[in-house]
Order: C-alpha cells, then structure tokens, then sequence
C-alpha cells in the first residue's frame, strides 16, 4: 500500500504536544508542579505563626490563589511546552520534516520517501502505533515516529484497514 501527503509544521507540534500529554514522565512533572499550589496555604500559616495572630483575610487571599493554580496551571503548563515546540521547530531547516512524503507498507516494514530521501524502518522497531482524531503516529522511539494526517483516507473504512495492516505486519515480525 502507498500513501501520498502533505506534512505542515502543525502536524509535528500535534506530534509533540501528544507526546507531552501522553509522557508518564511530564505527567509527573506536572503533578508536582500543580500540588505546589499548597505552598500558597503555607505562606499565610507562616505569617500568622510569626504575627502571632491567624491572619483570615491573608489566607482567604491565598487559597484563593492556590485553587486557581491548581485549576488553570495544566493548561499554562501545556501552553508553555507548545510555545517552545514552536520556537523549535522554526530553528534552522526542517524542510525533511514537512512538505509532501510517501509512505509505502511493505513487507518488511514502512518506507517513507520525501524530497530529502528516504528512511526504512524494518516492524521490529516499531514501538507504538498511536491515533488522535486528526493523526497517526507511528513511534520509532518515544520522541521519534512518522506522522500520517488521517485525512490521507478517503473513508474510515480505508483507515481501519491501514490500522489493521500495521499491528497484523507488526505482530507478525515482532511476535
């Protein structure tokens, strides 16, 4: 089978911005980082404690600070994680990664073929096979894969079919 697309910068920052999402370790950090929220209940306790008196109003003010961070961090944190898959992705030349590419299923693995070359990568070095509503990815690594838009399908009966060749190829060379 043969597949013909065009692949635009937005496709890798879905690419990466799946990644971060899916990423037990940034889910880790980000954990962390939202129950640091606590840390603003401390402060007003601290105060009170040296004050020598609970200070209500400075507490109120902070808990209220500490549940907005808790509630609207994950999305500056996401934000912020898409702005510098941005910042590099413009870096330098990335004319390999976007304009239009071929992938080719074949028996021994996937062949994509863009204007910069062509890469072979055999089944056994497939990781994972991961879909969003608008992409399939096709990890090499946990950084690394092929991105195939889905709108490459002219049916979701043509992109069951597509899915079902790559784990029956895969279970098959790795199995």
């Amino acid at each position: 089978m043969e597949y013909h697309y065009t692949l635009t910068k937005d496709d890798y920052v879905a690419f990466n911005m799946h990644h971060a999402q899916h990423s037990e370790r940034v889910q880790k950090v980000l954990k962390v980082q939202r129950w640091m929220s606590l840390i603003f209940l401390l402060i007003p306790l601290l105060v009170s404690w040296v004050e020598g008196e609970f200070l209500l109003g400075m507490f109120v003010a902070f808990a209220l600070l500490a549940v907005l961070w808790f509630l609207f961090y994950p999305k500056y944190f996401y934000g912020s994680i898409k702005k510098n898959i941005i910042k590099v992705i413009n870096e330098g030349d990335n004319s390999s990664l976007t304009g239009e590419h071929t992938m080719m299923v074949t028996e021994d693995g996937l062949v994509e073929k863009s204007l910069k070359g062509e890469v072979k990568t055999p089944w056994s070095s497939i990781t994972q096979i991961r879909e969003t509503d608008e992409h399939i990815f096709i990890l090499v690594s946990a950084m690394s894969g092929y991105v195939i838009p889905t709108s490459v399908f002219a049916d979701v009966k043509a992109l069951q079919q597509f899915k079902e060749t790559l784990n029956a190829a895969r279970a098959g060379k790795t199995g």
